[in-house]
């Protein structure tokens, strides 16, 4: 009689699998989040500084196309024009026309390739037109010590004889300095004077400061602030003298004539 063969209780040598639990996974740490935001805030500065450098300056300048000297009268071919970007309070004092500066006096040297600067030049007052430039000595302490720069506009006037004869008139107002020479050739050391070169606005001013500078002691007083005032007097007179008032020069003309 057959019998059925009963389960063996010995173990078996087949591995029973391992289940693997796993924890679940942590967040992202404060530390983290605002690392990758940093990160992140970066590469979009990165870009926009990218972005904006291939953008083509939107404004116009001036700037020498050459080394210029102080007391230098500007023509166009001192100057050109460039495109920049410069931020809005820098731009204001600033030229965007060559045009605009012709015939401007530099106050100050100017290197090639330099933005002219509202504060570098002076626009001549003396209207557009040919101008005569007179240059003359005068003793530094009658003009203002000494400190005047090119550009400045000065009252120019003669003091004729001495005494209670002597008498003052006025030769020019606001005449335009464009030179001066206070020591290139020793002017302070020597007398204690300095050349000045100015544009008179006629040959009439010419021919009487001329004379002057001759026969008188000038004095130049600065005008380069001063009001558009002519005054209501040219002439002064010393106490017991003619009357002063507007009347003639030494020569019956308005002024120091010859």
């Amino acid at each position: 009689m057959n019998q059925t063969p009963r389960p063996s209780s010995a173990p078996s040598n087949e591995a029973t699998p391992r289940r693997t639990v796993r924890r679940p996974s942590s967040l992202p740490s404060g530390r983290a989040l605002l690392g990758g935001l940093l990160v992140t805030v970066a590469g979009v500065g990165v870009f926009a500084a990218y972005a904006g450098a291939q953008q083509a300056p939107s404004a116009q300048v001036v700037v020498a196309d050459a080394d210029l000297p102080a007391g230098h009268r500007l023509t166009a071919d001192d100057l050109r024009t460039e495109a920049v970007d410069l931020p809005p309070g820098t731009l204001s004092s600033t030229h965007a026309s060559v045009d605009a500066l012709i015939g401007s006096v530099t106050l100050a040297p100017l290197g090639a390739d330099e933005i002219v600067q509202g504060s570098a030049v002076r626009t001549p007052d003396i209207a557009t037109g040919a101008v005569h430039e007179f240059s003359f000595p005068v003793d530094r302490d009658r003009a203002v010590d000494g400190d005047l720069r090119p550009g400045e506009r000065i009252d120019l006037l003669a003091t004729y004889g001495t005494g209670g004869d002597a008498y003052t008139v006025v030769l020019a107002r606001g005449a335009t300095v464009t030179a001066i020479d206070s020591g290139s050739r020793s002017t302070l050391t020597s007398g204690g004077s300095l050349v000045l070169t100015v544009a008179l606005g006629s040959a009439d001013e010419v021919l009487e400061v001329a004379h002057a500078s001759q026969v008188a002691s000038l004095t130049v007083v600065r005008a380069t602030l001063a009001d558009d005032d002519p005054g209501t007097r040219d002439r002064t007179q010393s106490p017991g003298g003619t009357t002063s008032g507007r009347s003639t020069g030494p020569s019956g003309t308005n002024g120091a004539g010859s």
